[in-house]
């Protein structure tokens, strides 16, 4: 797990938000999210109706995703580029007829699919898909007038407590992965 996140430039992985029908329920359920939180804080956030400031209370880490970008793609891609090329020496070695005529080349070809494989595989650890969810469902509520917390949580246990403590002030919880 360690490794894993070594890929990542952001310190909180997790996204959870809660909408809420009017900016009364959004501010005790924030209130009351704030005052359950023990140790260091994960910022809990209010977006109101058409916040101006939406984009950046979703995604509050704009240079942690750049990080994430160049940690991700730099590294899957050099483990993609180490695990084509030994596919490629495994090719050479087993006997296949292709293989053994050319064994640079197949070594080369199988090294430069393996980076590909691991810079899309870095792209898609960008692009955060789960992320994405969350952040459509809020944008959408919100330019219909309805309110959100959210909370961008530093640990899965942050995240539970989190999501726990929005389903019980009565909002539609939504969390990444």
């Amino acid at each position: 797990m360690r490794a894993a996140m070594n890929l990542f430039g952001e310190r909180s992985l997790t996204l959870v938000a809660a909408l809420f029908d009017n900016g009364t329920a959004a501010a005790r359920a924030a209130g009351s999210l704030q005052r359950q939180q023990r140790g260091e804080r994960c910022p809990v956030l209010v977006v109101e109706p058409h916040d101006p400031r939406l984009g950046r209370k979703l995604e509050p880490e704009s240079q942690g995703i750049w990080r994430t970008l160049l940690r991700s793609h730099g590294r899957l891609g050099a483990a993609g580029l180490v695990v084509g090329a030994a596919v490629g020496a495994l090719l050479a070695a087993s006997g296949w007829a292709a293989a053994e005529a050319s064994p640079g080349m197949t070594i080369g070809v199988a090294a430069l699919y393996g980076l590909f494989a691991g810079l899309l595989l870095a792209g898609l650890l960008t692009l955060r898909p789960d992320r994405g969810r969350v952040i459509s469902s809020v944008r959408d509520a919100t330019s219909h007038g309805r309110w959100a917390v959210v909370a961008h949580p530093r640990s899965a246990e942050e995240a539970d407590e989190a999501r726990e403590a929005l389903a019980r002030e009565g909002g539609d919880v939504i969390r990444s992965m």
